[in-house]
């Protein structure tokens, strides 16, 4: 049997003491890294103190971090602030329950769901340095971090976290006005410059694309001890390019849920274990570990009981092997059900991306009439591909389909083409699900899309 929602109960009762909220700037740029950093340090000296002192009387401190434009200029000191003040829309709940704190640390925004709609995610210091042991020791131990992404989604959060706890400064890399691959450089040498100290880099897949056509760059990260690679998924097109030029990566897959990636390479990290839910015919993953978030402070937990312990239900469906090596297919709400079958868009995706004319590509799901759904590709040429006239040409688009249906199955393969300068992304540098289907919808209503 499974209950939904049970982790809304499981909380860490502690010691009640009053809660400071510090309200800090995300992003990558200098003022606000600085900022997220002083805020993360803060939580682990005092997660250390209170080890050596549980009667510790300093009040119990959550730092909240988010998108650097949400934030007013502060300083530390300035940034601390009342809870209700730093989430009026939970004013209500924090009034009524003094625990409601208990257990939570860092708050962080998910990257939305497939509406959109980000949750705000309650994780304590405690899963966080679990997650950090776990990654160090899938690595090479403690090393120097070089911070390229945004620190209010947990990818970058915890660069700074991992830093922190084993006292090597990051190198930061402000991409708030873009990311430049060459920018990287000056941040791997510094990382670099230390005998018998690892350097590591974490990115999401289309920073390392970016990467593998700069030479100079492609170099430099083969200096790395490893390049941690998520947020979505890597097409095994890229994984391979990155790899054959010497690149050390590491794909990774978790969630802000997860405290960060939690399976590497396709295999679960120290004390992590991983196991299929069937969920209205669909098996969906679900995660154990120390690493898991406490709850979800806005809204219904997403955790499953199973034999008397607590499991993270997540939204991806997938397969595990007999090796137990972790095979994500994809989101549940992203699978396409056409004619009575149900289609992974990443399977879509990753036959698109082998294609020589295929740069980037989206799979999604377009209501039809006879079908249900039809599968439908937002597809970014690549440089050499005649696919620059308006609306998609019709032989390359046939051309395009009939090769992808040589890698999957035909009945898999898109029966609508669109063409895109690039795919959208968002703040957390994934591919934008809402805003490329709203692109494609548009490219369908003008007729700028190819229908077979």
């Amino acid at each position: 049997m499974l209950y939904f929602g049970v982790s809304c109960s499981h909380r860490r009762k502690v010691r009640l003491m009053s809660t400071r909220v510090l309200l800090v700037p995300g992003g990558t740029a200098i003022g606000a890294v600085a900022l997220a950093h002083a805020g993360i340090h803060k939580l682990v000296e005092l997660y250390e103190e209170r080890q050596a002192d549980p009667d510790h009387p300093a009040p119990h401190t959550v730092v909240v971090v988010r998108a650097p434009e949400r934030v007013p200029p502060s300083t530390l000191r300035g940034a601390a602030m009342e809870p209700a003040l730093a989430f009026p829309e939970l004013a209500d709940a924090i009034a009524a329950d003094p625990h409601f704190f208990d257990g939570v640390d860092l708050v962080l925004e998910t990257s939305g769901s497939s509406t959109g709609t980000p949750h705000l995610v309650g994780i304590s210091t405690e899963a966080l340095l679990a997650s950090a042991a776990a990654t160090h020791a899938a690595l090479d131990g403690p090393g120097t971090w070089i911070l390229a992404l945004p620190t209010h989604h947990i990818a970058g959060a915890q660069v700074l976290l991992r830093s922190t706890a084993h006292d090597f400064p990051p190198r930061i890399v402000d991409t708030s006005g873009g990311f430049m691959p060459a920018s990287l450089l000056p941040a791997i040498r510094g990382a670099t410059s230390r005998e018998g100290v690892p350097a590591y880099l974490s990115l999401v897949p289309a920073q390392l694309r970016a990467c593998l056509a700069d030479e100079d760059v492609a170099a430099a990260l083969a200096t790395l001890s490893a390049v941690l690679v998520g947020g979505q998924g890597i097409s095994t097109a890229l994984l391979d390019e990155a790899r054959e030029r010497g690149i050390h990566v590491h794909t990774t897959y978790g969630m802000t849920e997860t405290s960060g990636g939690c399976v590497y390479d396709g295999m679960p990290l120290e004390g992590v274990r991983v196991r299929l839910v069937d969920v209205e015919g669909l098996p969906r993953l679900a995660i154990h570990g120390p690493m898991l978030m406490t709850r979800y402070l806005d809204g219904d937990c997403p955790f499953v009981d199973i034999e008397g312990e607590r499991w993270l239900l997540t939204g991806d469906t997938g397969t595990i092997d007999e090796d137990g090596r972790v095979h994500v297919a994809g989101r549940a709400d992203d699978v396409i059900v056409s004619g009575g079958l149900s289609i992974s868009p990443r399977e879509v995706e990753e036959a698109l991306l082998h294609l020589p004319g295929v740069k980037d590509a989206w799979v999604g799901g377009v209501e039809d009439e006879r079908w249900g759904q039809t599968v439908a590709a937002l597809v970014v040429p690549a440089d050499s591909a005649p696919a620059d006239s308006v609306p998609t040409d019709r032989a390359w688009a046939e051309a395009l389909r009939a090769a992808c249906a040589l890698r999957i199955d035909p009945k898999h393969a898109p029966r609508i083409i669109a063409v895109t300068d690039a795919l959208p992304v968002s703040g957390s540098g994934k591919v934008d699900r809402c805003e490329a289907a709203r692109i494609l919808k548009e490219s369908i209503d003008r007729e700028l899309a190819w229908r077979k």
